[in-house]
């Protein structure tokens, strides 16, 4: 459900004053507003872009035993998405057709501890869903167990600007380029910072 050019970020964009890209996504021509944070070069000093979306990215995930889940197929979501998003509503958020993810609007908070593994069978995640998650809700439909949730990581997408001079979002062997992993590795760096931060201003405030 997580298409090409994602991972789970040399010039920052101000964070005090966002700047927005509006990606199309060329597979069913649906929109995905996304937040500029970083632009950056390849090594070949072609012009990228890090985005992140505006929206919460979501996954539907599917109960296969007591504690593993396995990713939903695209089949699968499409004949789900009206129980999906009827258990979405109930508590008050929506869910956005977006290109390149499913997205829900809405206010949704959750601390550290909310975050947990997802395993699979065999211990593993080898289907493209993230290891750590939090769960929005769940419901159930013909005798199966569903959940609803998002990477605890920020979604991220690579735009790279084209021979028009273009921005598409890039595909999977860019996000190889020696650039693009040290523009990937200064963002999380700078996450991890201002998470610390957070904690650290909470715990002060006697919140933790």
């Amino acid at each position: 459900m997580f298409s090409a050019g994602i991972v789970f970020f040399n010039q920052a964009i101000p964070h005090l004053f966002p700047a927005f890209f509006h990606c199309v996504d060329p597979t069913n021509n649906s929109p995905l507003e996304c937040v500029i944070r970083r632009i950056c070069r390849t090594t070949q000093g072609v012009e990228c872009m890090l985005l992140c979306p505006v929206d919460m990215p979501i996954m539907i995930l599917k109960s296969t035993n007591v504690v593993g889940w396995s990713a939903v197929s695209d089949d699968e979501v499409e004949t789900i998405l009206p129980m999906a998003a009827y258990a979405l509503a109930k508590i008050h958020i929506h869910l956005v057709h977006s290109g390149f993810c499913y997205t829900a609007r809405g206010g949704f908070c959750y601390t550290e501890g909310d975050i947990f593994d997802l395993c699979t069978d065999e211990g593993q995640r080898d289907d493209g869903v993230p290891t750590e998650g939090v769960e929005i809700t769940c419901f159930n439909l013909d005798g199966s167990h569903y959940m609803i949730f998002t990477p605890s990581d920020p979604l991220l997408f690579v735009a790279v600007k084209d021979k028009d001079g273009i921005f598409q979002i890039a595909d999977d062997e860019l996000l190889e380029d020696p650039a693009i992993v040290r523009t990937i590795d200064e963002e999380t760096e700078f996450n991890a910072l201002v998470e610390e931060e957070i904690a650290l201003f909470e715990s002060l405030l006697g919140e933790r």
